[in-house]
């Protein structure tokens, strides 16, 4: 499939492209972040982007906040959570990394991760986590 760039210019979603701006957005915010990691030629990524865009309003309306970010664009966060694969979603608390899950998700079920309720959900070793995503 070729490059679909296009898909991840959304005016609904803001692309995080540098360290300063995920340190503003992702690191610093007293509430629960979403952010999807993609790259442009990955069909599933393509296949995520609609629904990240359709879900984000909902999100932030139960306060939420939703973001993207290129993989290989900010590819030094890769080491940090650990990702593996495309899309990948990672839900941060307070600064604290609370859940990952690697792969596609439907809507309902990227609507669950992003509410800290869907029942698969990668943890990974060595990090602390919160025991509950949202006291």
């Amino acid at each position: 499939m070729a490059d679909r760039p296009d898909l991840f210019q959304s005016t609904v979603v803001q692309e995080i492209r540098d360290d300063a701006t995920w340190k503003a957005l992702v690191n610093e915010v007293p509430g629960p972040v979403l952010v999807e990691f993609f790259v442009t030629w990955c069909p599933h990524c393509q296949r995520e982007a609609p629904i990240l865009d359709e879900l984000a309003p909902r999100l932030r309306a139960q306060g939420i906040e939703v973001y993207h970010a290129n993989a290989e664009v900010m590819y030094n966060k890769g080491p940090v959570y650990q990702l593996e694969e495309t899309p990948s979603f990672i839900l941060v608390k307070n600064g604290q990394l609370v859940a990952k899950h690697e792969g596609f998700l439907e809507p309902a079920q990227l609507e669950a991760f992003a509410q800290g309720t869907l029942g698969e959900v990668t943890y990974l070793p060595g990090l602390e986590y919160s025991s509950r995503l949202f006291d």
